[in-house]
């Protein structure tokens, strides 16, 4: 069933992501009419960082992982190729690589529709990401 893309207007960004993360019991780190940042603490005594970025009918979440290159020439391939096998698995998020800080730095990111957009969509991409990143920290850390 399509939402409102409405409650994701400019105007009502803020107010949709503060209603949902109320419901649900989350806090907001920050949050502005574009981005919202949400932090998890886990288990392992990490914290996951949670970025939401608003463009035009599409939000963005993004969860990077602490693992960060100065440039793609540094990236360990088979850890590339590696999480290019775990995408197939998933029905919410991806792996990439994105920019951050001029760092190269892995992330788990899932993008959707405005309109695909309800309170229990939001909880299952939001879990997913944090969990999944939260996974593959430990299992690198592990090792």
């Amino acid at each position: 069933m399509a939402i409102d893309k409405d409650i994701f207007s400019s105007l009502k960004f803020r107010l949709t992501i503060e209603n949902y993360c109320q419901t649900l019991g989350w806090s907001i780190y920050s949050i502005d009419n574009k981005v919202a940042t949400l932090r998890f603490n886990m288990k392992s005594g990490n914290t996951q960082t949670l970025f939401i970025i608003k463009f035009d009918s599409t939000l963005e979440f993004s969860c990077p992982t602490g693992f960060k290159f100065n440039n793609i020439a540094d990236i360990p391939h088979s850890l590339s190729t590696l999480l290019l096998m775990e995408n197939k698995k998933y029905k919410w998020g991806f792996w990439c690589l994105e920019q951050i800080n001029n760092k190269q730095v892995f992330s788990i990111m899932h993008n959707a529709e405005m309109s695909l957009i309800d309170i229990n969509y939001f909880y299952k991409v939001v879990i997913q990401l944090v969990e999944e990143c939260e996974k593959f920290e430990q299992v690198l850390e592990s090792l």
